[in-house]
């Protein structure tokens, strides 16, 4: 994951977990990433393996310029093998994506998340410009671009206690607009917990409604891919969940800030947690470093009642930047929510593994 703009962004969403993360750092934000950096990502992670996926976040990546990327996908084009493969995704807030953006994501065939909190409504409420008005109008026409022009793209919706009082609304508009793939992130609180933007009553009531509409499209012969529902199928199916947060320890993942530091998550991107720079350290480096933390080892749920409880082969625990002192935020929720949709969830199961 790569951090071209580091933590700077053209929109203010008030629940931005990573403007949170950068305050509690020494520097909250560094300039945009030289090209330097950017060769000593891909040599480097070209060196290592045959298969490299490249995720690029912020901040809003958007803001290191549309030349930025061109050069990078260049560079890595020339420095790959015949037998070498890259992939390539995009995460944004859509707030500058046009034409030339739209171009060039297809000519490289990227996948871009479009971050949109379900309605245009419901986006302004968090999501907003510096001078305080909502960017839902924006994101709503960048989508359309995105979608005239032929952008493979799903979209990122944040659930807050407003969501989840609204999760019918969020769901019709994207369905009425032919977005058929879809993900919802639990809102984080900050670190510290001074404000918490979404209650586990509130993320339960979510979670049951989502479901009957995405059971029900299923049902209706009409197939809408939401990560988190999509993820559990396939665990019921015997294969490991694709989002690390369902996986009940943290994957060996290597996030690049704009400065060339190296952290092991997105989540943790603080200076206690730097594994070390790209323009200096090897990748074994950083891997021991990230072994003397104990960032990996350290990260299954020893906090709540997980090895009698029967759904810990779905739940896993959680993701720990989810838990405090008291456990997993959400260990209530899973609770009441795996009884409201086990049977559905092996329903779909059972009819997806008899077509394969």
């Amino acid at each position: 994951m790569i951090k071209p703009a580091s933590a700077a962004c053209n929109l203010a969403c008030d629940y931005c977990f990573y403007l949170d993360t950068a305050s509690h750092r020494a520097e909250a934000s560094w300039p945009a990433m030289a090209d330097d950096v950017a060769e000593a990502i891909i040599k480097r992670s070209l060196d290592e393996a045959d298969f490299v996926h490249f995720v690029f976040q912020g901040g809003e990546p958007s803001l290191a310029g549309l030349p930025f990327f061109e050069r990078f996908v260049a560079r890595a084009t020339e420095y790959k093998d015949e037998g070498q493969t890259i992939a390539w995704a995009f995460q944004t807030n859509g707030l500058l994506i046009d034409e030339a953006w739209s171009a060039f994501f297809i000519k490289h065939d990227f996948l871009v998340g479009i971050s949109f909190d379900g309605t245009p409504r419901l986006h302004d409420l968090h999501r907003v410009h510096r001078g305080g008005e909502g960017s839902g109008r924006s994101i709503a026409r960048s989508i359309r671009v995105a979608k005239e022009q032929g952008v493979a793209f799903n979209v990122l919706s944040v659930v807050t206690n407003q969501m989840a009082d609204n999760t019918a609304q969020a769901w019709k508009w994207l369905i009425e607009h032919s977005i058929n793939y879809h993900q919802y992130i639990p809102c984080m609180d900050p670190i510290g917990g001074e404000q918490s933007f979404l209650s586990p009553a509130s993320y339960t009531r979510f979670l049951k409604q989502s479901f009957d509409l995405w059971y029900n499209s299923f049902m209706d012969g009409q197939e809408i891919s939401v990560r988190f529902f999509d993820n559990i199928v396939g665990m019921l199916l015997g294969l490991e969940p694709e989002s690390c947060d369902m996986a009940g320890i943290c994957s060996a993942n290597y996030v690049v800030e704009s400065n060339g530091n190296v952290y092991p998550c997105d989540f943790y991107c603080t200076d206690d947690q730097v594994l070390g720079n790209i323009l200096t350290d090897s990748y074994a480096a950083l891997d021991e470093r990230r072994r003397t933390l104990r960032f990996i080892e350290d990260s299954p749920n020893t906090i709540d009642e997980c090895g009698t409880c029967q759904w810990q082969a779905l739940c896993r625990g959680g993701c720990k930047r989810y838990r405090g002192e008291e456990g997993y935020r959400f260990c209530s929720s899973m609770k009441e929510f795996f009884p409201y949709a086990i049977k559905r969830f092996e329903d779909i199961a059972q009819i997806i593994g008899g077509s394969i």
